[in-house]
């Protein structure tokens, strides 16, 4: 009854606040107090009635210190003022904004897309089937157009064309012919090497790392396939079971690299440096800081894209991103990627039956290992299918520039040329993200380098003649 009635007291009292706001040292303390106090304009009882005092809120926001003002705030500026203050910052967040409704539409169309093949692949399921062949065609060409390059069949080969292996046979049997006729100097086989760049688009070369790798080999890779399934699954359900197969080839799986490698891994790092989606990190840091930052940039990808913090990664995908860095390290490095480079360059320009001209890196020149990382679709091939089929996750695109000389055999301080090689190479994981894919899976390509011929200044030739007379 008492708090009954104190309660009726307070409302007859018209809702006078029971406490005074507390003062606000300024030096006029007793009038902004008196001003401070607010007073409604009508009973209190009704709380649909309350208006706020815009004078007093007014007051207050020009009170703010500069620092908690935005530029669209400040009474300074006009209504245009204002508008091209806030456009740079708006124009980052619509494009970041869009990016991630465009990647989060291809994973919803990738998810899609498995469950209809997997219904497709149940006769009790299957429903209309015509239907279900329009719509995959439907999500297939918008997942094309989505994913470019990652979604270009021709870097998933194993092996090359036989079209393609023949071009790239006669390219190096022309030049080799003319070591072979070559009985003093090398005149016609630098004159042959420059009429065989000139001929070619942007006078740049790609040689495909499949090129040194035995063909048979290859082939019998992509046919471990068992034919018993494949007499009785459908084709969709044999790629399941391909990408789930701990025993098909190694690099469908994230790799658990030996202590050997690891510290290969480490030795080359130390002398190198990566260029993180453009956040150069120093190889001198030493090799578990490398790993990190890849780490690290991984997850930040990939939350971002959900609108997450790195910190909210879950553990057992924090733990494969791990495994995963190292392998982008792994395939980064310069004895893969120098290592593919030198053998590639090596078979094109000699055959090793003759020692006219001897290769040899020009370290000096090396520029950063390129680490591209996003996230979008894929295709990926699994092992034994000859198609290919959609995935989504983490796309890591691996670039490395190394320059090589090209010297007379005879006498190596004679420089022929230059040639600077770019090594390609992609890796993708899914890290969960594809339905019915392990954690573990993943697409790594063979990769390609591209060959650009630099021919020697004419400073350069008067220098080297100018040398060979001194040496006479």
């Amino acid at each position: 009854m008492a708090a009954d009635e104190a309660w009726e007291e307070w409302e007859e009292g018209g809702g006078a606040p029971l406490i005074a706001p507390a003062p606000s040292g300024r030096h006029d303390q007793q009038e902004d107090t008196a001003s401070d106090l607010v007073v409604p304009t009508a009973d209190g009882g009704d709380c649909s009635t309350w208006k706020w005092d815009m004078a007093e809120l007014e007051r207050e926001m020009r009170a703010l210190p500069s620092s908690c003002v935005p530029l669209v705030s400040d009474p300074a500026n006009g209504g245009e003022a204002a508008l091209l203050a806030a456009a740079p910052g708006l124009a980052h967040d619509l494009h970041v904004s869009g990016d991630r409704l465009r990647t989060l539409q291809a994973l919803a169309q990738v998810t899609r897309l498995h469950l209809l093949t997997a219904r497709a692949s149940f006769a009790a399921l299957s429903g209309a089937e015509s239907e279900t062949l329009e719509t995959q065609a439907v999500i297939t060409e918008k997942l094309r157009e989505a994913a470019g390059e990652w979604g270009e069949r021709e870097h998933l080969r194993m092996t090359l064309a036989p079209s393609e292996r023949q071009q790239l046979e006669e390219l190096t049997s022309v030049l080799h012919q003319a070591l072979h006729d070559e009985s003093d100097g090398l005149t016609l086989f630098q004159d042959v090497l420059e009429q065989l760049f000139a001929g070619l688009p942007d006078q740049k070369l790609t040689l495909p790392a499949a090129w040194v790798e035995n063909a048979a080999s290859a082939r019998s890779v992509a046919s471990e396939t068992s034919e018993e399934s494949a007499k009785t699954l459908p084709l969709y359900l044999q790629q399941l079971l391909a990408i789930s197969n701990k025993d098909t080839r190694s690099d469908s799986h994230v790799p658990r690299l030996t202590e050997a490698q690891i510290f290969q891994d480490a030795k080359d790092i130390a002398r190198d440096e990566l260029q993180i989606n453009g956040e150069r990190v120093e190889g001198t840091r030493g090799y578990d800081a490398v790993v990190d930052a890849l780490q690290h940039e991984l997850e930040h990808v990939l939350a971002q894209q959900v609108g997450k913090s790195p910190e909210q990664t879950p553990m057992a995908v924090s733990n494969a991103l791990q495994a995963v860095a190292m392998a982008v390290l792994h395939a980064s490095n310069r004895t893969e990627s120098g290592g593919s480079a030198y053998e590639l360059l090596g078979k094109f320009l000699s055959n090793h039956e003759m020692d006219r001209v001897l290769l040899r890196p020009a370290s000096a020149r090396a520029a950063p290992l390129e680490v591209h990382m996003d996230v979008g679709p894929y295709l990926e091939l699994p092992t034994g299918s000859e198609e290919p089929i959609w995935a989504f996750g983490l796309r890591v695109k691996l670039v490395a520039e190394t320059w090589y000389l090209v010297c007379d055999a005879e006498d190596p301080s004679t420089e022929l040329y230059e040639f600077a090689t770019s090594f390609c190479n992609r890796l993708a994981f899914p890290v969960g993200l594809t339905p019915f894919h392990p954690l573990d899976s993943m697409r790594k390509d063979r990769g390609a380098v591209v060959v650009r011929l630099a021919l020697p200044s004419p400073e350069d030739g008067d220098q080297q003649q100018h040398d060979e007379e001194g040496r006479q």
